[in-house]
């Protein structure tokens, strides 16, 4: 990066981007804490208290509720660079931005974990921002997806009692319980089965992720999760990607291997059927593509 940019901030913005914009005011080297430079990284020295700032964005009426995640997926951003530890928005503060809104969306990791540590759910705290909200809520589906073991009977009740949306969107992320395992997801597929059949009772569509391709995921592996995006797509939608190695995490510099026939046809199949929807050739053939069609 340093032969391409002078400074990079790594993590949250908030304190670091006021910082080195002053720093670079009163001239000479900035070394803030957050901050990359050619000379080295100076780590963050603080979190973000989320009411002292608006959310991220005001055009769709997406609120940011909760930063952080207690777990560490091996291919995830997220506790890399808002660390392990959940922090919440108040009530107080989401309903006052909340107001400017007829349709009310949430950024979170986890909608279901609000006002927990991220391990165990606190479904009053959620109940009580219900409560307090105007509008249509969509709660539980994207941008607010929730995990797997945190749907249950009662979570569901409160989505159906308070929420407009049909749908609940959660990562499986694979059908191999070895890989989850491997991977740090802290969940088994036997919860992710669970999640999809507690949501069909309640009338609610599932909508499952799953990443394909993982460096360390074997043929069998492969077989097991076409296994399960199959049940999956029987009784609800499937939301497919190629593992992309992200910078910062774990799997970092490693690479996606390929894809078996039958996966390739089994995506391609029930994408066609409208049952799947995502990203799952490789990166650099959908380059190449693209490329080759600007030239045209």
């Amino acid at each position: 990066m340093a032969r391409v940019a002078d400074y990079v901030i790594v993590g949250e913005g908030e304190y670091a981007l006021p910082a080195l914009l002053s720093a670079i005011e009163e001239g000479g080297s900035p070394r803030v804490p957050g901050v990359a430079t050619k000379d080295g990284f100076i780590p963050q020295d603080r979190t973000v208290l989320l009411d002292a700032y608006p959310p991220f964005s005001r055009v769709r009426g997406y609120i940011e509720i909760s930063r952080g995640c207690p777990f560490g997926c091996s291919y995830c951003q997220t506790p890399r660079i808002f660390g392990h530890a959940m922090r919440h928005r108040t009530i107080d503060s989401i309903v006052r931005w909340s107001r400017s809104y007829r349709d009310l969306r949430f950024v979170t990791p986890n909608a279901l974990a609000y006002g927990s540590d991220g391990r165990e759910p606190r479904l009053e705290k959620i109940e009580g921002l219900f409560r307090r909200l105007s509008g249509n809520i969509y709660f539980g589906t994207f941008p607010s997806e929730v995990r797997p073991e945190f749907v249950s009977d009662e979570a569901l009740d409160l989505i159906t009692t308070y929420c407009a949306n049909r749908k609940i969107h959660f990562g499986a992320q694979s059908g191999s319980d070895q890989i989850l395992d491997r991977l740090g997801r802290g969940h088994t597929i036997s919860e992710v089965v669970d999640a999809v059949e507690l949501c069909c009772d309640h009338g609610l569509t599932p909508v499952v992720d799953f990443i394909v391709g993982f460096p360390f995921e074997t043929d069998d592996d492969q077989r097991s999760t076409c296994d399960l995006i199959s049940w999956v797509a029987d009784r609800g939608l499937v939301h497919v990607h190629r593992f992309i190695p992200l910078p910062g995490t774990p799997l970092a510099g490693t690479s996606a291997r390929p894809l078996l026939p039958r996966t390739e046809q089994l995506l391609g199949n029930l994408s066609l059927n409208g049952r799947l929807t995502g990203s799952w050739s490789d990166p650099e053939t959908r380059f190449n593509r693209r490329k080759q069609g600007n030239d045209i």
